[in-house]
């Protein structure tokens, strides 16, 4: 049953996007993917939180790790803070469900636009298929950059739990995923600027 559903999804999505995929090469195409899913999660982040009440929060958290390292010699000042720290914690629950909210909406087209990525781009995926002689690398990132982002770290401790497929080209390689999340986090980052988020 499960079968047929995601047959039917990947059939479908492959109506709609592989034209794209197609005449792109894996980087932009990913990085497009990355940039509509960074969107999402963002705008749903700006619908649904309170930009106010959320930058209210991090200040209380900020000036309370302040007044607590500042108050670690003085018992009586330590005796304060912990009565202020049962607030503090209510406040961080606070946050914590306020963050909470747009995943509840945003991880379904997370999901899918993910496992899409997956079915074009994996080992044995619709881009290998196409091009057989592709060895599964998307980027070669500089030496310096992959050094910065502990790729070769990342290739170690990915192997540890991925068998198959693909082999590891060099430290400086990128697959669809390492690329995906590094496009996901720049983009995410530069939108939450853009947009104004806290």
């Amino acid at each position: 049953m499960f079968d047929s559903i995601f047959n039917m999804f990947y059939s479908t999505a492959d109506m709609i996007f592989l034209p794209l995929i197609n005449s792109l090469h894996p980087a932009i195409a990913i990085f497009i993917m990355a940039f509509i899913v960074s969107f999402i999660i963002n705008l749903a982040t700006k619908l649904l939180v309170n930009q106010d009440r959320m930058a209210e929060i991090k200040k209380e958290i900020q000036e309370f790790q302040v007044k607590a390292r500042q108050s670690q010699n003085d018992p009586k000042a330590m005796e304060e803070m912990a009565k202020e720290q049962q607030k503090i914690m209510a406040v961080q629950m606070e946050m914590m469900k306020m963050s909470f909210k747009p995943m509840i909406y945003t991880w379904v087209p997370i999901i899918i636009i993910f496992a899409y990525l997956r079915h074009v781009y994996d080992y044995n995926g619709i881009w290998h298929l196409a091009n057989p002689n592709w060895n599964g690398v998307v980027v070669y990132l500089p030496e310096i950059l992959s050094k910065i982002l502990f790729v070769g770290q990342f290739h170690w401790l990915g192997g540890m739990f991925y068998h198959g497929g693909f082999g590891i080209v060099g430290d400086n390689a990128l697959g669809w995923l390492g690329w995906y999340i590094l496009c996901s986090m720049a983009t995410s980052m530069v939108l939450r600027k853009v947009m104004g988020l806290k």
